[in-house]
């Protein structure tokens, strides 16, 4: 069992410190015991002053973990990577495919990696290890790889294409999760979990053997969600966390004010430069 766990949350859409930079983006700083990692990096390189004014030395992490190839969480690698070359990384194949979203206004933005990160994952090549199932790290820290989508009423969260004509459905296959074994419980860390909270846990739960879930912090992705959405994740996260539900980044505000409406103050919204202990 990890005994001490520290999670920072080093990029996210809004900051709880004016002298901590935000973004649209997602990055968390993670102690396990004595293990070091890095979870996604955000939109571009302001993980590096953040982690600097937050007394975090980014050169000792050992392991950097990528959940999954949108810009938004892959943006600071070539930042990290100058600091810590011989940073090992954890991602799905798939993370190198172009992507596309549909806008408001009918447009078609890119939202795959972008071009100076993907150059610097190809020129460690050698250091990546292709999550294409699930993995441990050790015996109590995970990473999901691939998640099955078993819930009927779960989708990836948004209008996502594999080009941009808008004729290739992207479902993000490439989207994974971090959990770890703590004394407590499982403690589950998303970046956008495009694969829907439900069939997540319902995955770590179904690797582990262990349906113990304390907590889950990280992106959501619920801004474009149902009414029927939110009410059905609500009654499952119910049943299944026994502890506090931290959402960040593209969960969305109108989510979160509906998840307030159900676990009140068992909801702690993140932001740049907030720290928990498990």
């Amino acid at each position: 069992m990890i005994r001490n766990l520290s999670i920072k949350i080093l990029v996210d859409n809004k900051s709880g410190n004016e002298m901590l930079h935000s973004e649209h983006g997602l990055s968390f700083w993670i102690e396990a015991d004595e293990r070091r990692i890095v979870f996604d990096t955000g939109k571009s390189d302001i993980l590096i002053g953040n982690a600097e004014v937050l007394g975090i030395d980014l050169r000792t992490a050992g392991t950097m973990i990528l959940s999954h190839g949108h810009y938004d969480h892959t943006g600071g690698v070539a930042a990290v990577r100058g600091l810590n070359p011989e940073i090992s990384v954890y991602c799905h194949p798939g993370i190198f495919i172009p992507r596309y979203s549909r806008q408001t206004d009918g447009k078609m933005k890119p939202i795959g990696i972008n071009e100076n990160a993907s150059n610097e994952l190809h020129k460690m090549i050698d250091r990546i290890h292709w999550i294409n199932e699930p993995f441990y790290l050790s015996d109590d820290i995970g990473i999901t790889g691939p998640i099955p989508r078993l819930s009927d009423f779960e989708d990836t969260g948004g209008s996502f294409f594999l080009d941009p004509e808008a004729q290739r459905p992207d479902p993000i296959s490439d989207d994974l999760a971090l959990w770890f074994k703590t004394t407590k419980g499982i403690v589950v860390v998303t970046g956008c979990c495009h694969s829907g909270i439900v069939n997540t846990l319902e995955y770590i739960q179904t690797i582990t053997g262990d349906k113990n879930i304390l907590t889950v912090l990280g992106g959501l992705h619920l801004l474009n969600a149902s009414l029927e959405r939110l009410e059905k994740s609500c009654e499952y996260l119910n049943r299944a966390v026994s502890g506090k539900i931290y959402p960040c980044h593209c969960t969305g505000d109108k989510a979160i004010g509906f998840l307030r409406t159900r676990f009140h103050d068992r909801i702690i919204v993140g932001n740049v430069g907030a720290s928990f202990q498990f």
